[in-house]
């Protein structure tokens, strides 16, 4: 049931190692300027994402939706996100779409005021999968339902692949995503593997309007797979699970091969303030934060609030002793690219 298969992924996500081998956010060393020449408290920490204002350069990207527990995380990550003047995203939105009853474990986001909101279906369900595809009628529900501001279609292709339940046909999905981009202010994450130069610019051409890149750094679908495969006792998909665990786009890599004219957002293993100036620094818009916030959102609100206030506090200790009075100033700090990142960004010539 797609109620009991979120909420294991809820409890593997914050119990289990999901991680990949390497945390590629490392690689990225900025230059110290012990000279900064700016005043820490008039640091401007403001930023946009298609006309859309926030008061700090990052979202709380989709997570989670379709269990009563889940009801509770998205009300906590929705009051953050009104109180930090922040835009959000929710989880998967197939479980309110083919079980009304779940509806309100999503729509709760609409008792407080983020600064937008992002509807999220997947990339599978837009194609037939040997049943009927989302038509249009149920992406208008969706997106009605938390009174979005853009809609998202996350592709997790890699995820579908490895669980028991997964749908296996992509044939056709960028003649559909170009039919709704014509009806819908359209955002694409991927989740957990990133996206190449060229799914950048298919993507672009299909008129997409922003890239979420979700990249190999945070958590491993392939990885909470594994555990699931592993608690059914589903040795071949434990197999697949393990071998494909470490697949994917570095998260900073693939915010550099998605420079194509789009707003790029900036998510995959963001821990710290100081990562989500990295994701700056290679040319995000903005960064996405998930996992790093699960536990506070699951558990008491004043975890939460404390999590957040730790990234802007580190953010702007990053912002400063690069001497980077405002976000965009990121873009030209001083860095150095170590292994094994250096490598994946010579793939384009970066």
């Amino acid at each position: 049931m797609i109620e009991n298969r979120k909420e294991e992924h809820i409890n593997i996500a914050k119990s289990k190692d999901v991680s990949p081998d390497h945390n590629f956010w490392d690689d990225i060393k900025f230059v110290h300027q012990a000279v900064p020449e700016i005043d820490f408290d008039s640091i401007n920490t403001g930023s946009d994402l298609l006309g859309k204002k926030t008061d700090f350069p990052f979202l709380i990207s989709s997570m989670t939706g379709g269990t009563e527990r889940a009801r509770n995380i998205n009300r906590n990550l929705s009051r953050a996100a009104e109180q930090f003047g922040l835009g959000m995203g929710v989880g998967s939105m197939r479980a309110a779409v083919e079980k009304k009853d779940l509806a309100g474990t999503f729509s709760v986001v609409n008792d407080f005021k983020p600064r937008f909101k992002l509807a999220n279906i997947g990339a599978p369900q837009l194609i037939k999968q040997g049943k009927n595809s989302f038509d249009n009628s149920m992406i208008d529900y969706a997106f009605d339902l938390i009174d979005a501001d853009f809609l998202v279609v996350h592709f997790n292709f890699l995820q579908e692949m490895v669980q028991p339940e997964g749908d296996h046909n992509s044939r056709g999905i960028m003649k559909r995503l170009t039919e709704i981009a014509a009806s819908f202010p359209l955002i694409v994450k991927e989740t957990g593997n990133g996206f190449s130069r060229e799914a950048a610019l298919l993507l672009r051409d299909a008129g997409v309007r922003a890239i979420d890149v979700g990249g190999l750094g945070g958590t491993s679908f392939a990885a909470i797979e594994y555990y699931r495969a592993e608690k059914a006792g589903d040795r071949e998909k434990m197999d697949s699970g393990r071998t494909f665990w470490d697949w994917g786009i570095p998260s900073p890599a693939s915010i550099s091969y998605c420079q194509v004219g789009l707003p790029v957002i900036g998510s995959g293993g963001l821990r710290t303030g100081l990562d989500l100036a990295r994701a700056l620094s290679m040319g995000a818009a903005m960064g996405g934060f998930a996992r790093t916030l699960l536990a506070g959102a699951d558990g008491n609100y004043g975890d939460l609030e404390r999590e957040l206030k730790q990234i802007i506090r580190d953010l702007k200790i990053a912002m400063f002793l690069t001497s980077s009075s405002d976000v965009k100033k990121l873009a030209s700090a001083r860095k150095v690219i170590m292994e094994p990142l250096r490598s994946w960004l010579a793939i384009y010539g970066e």
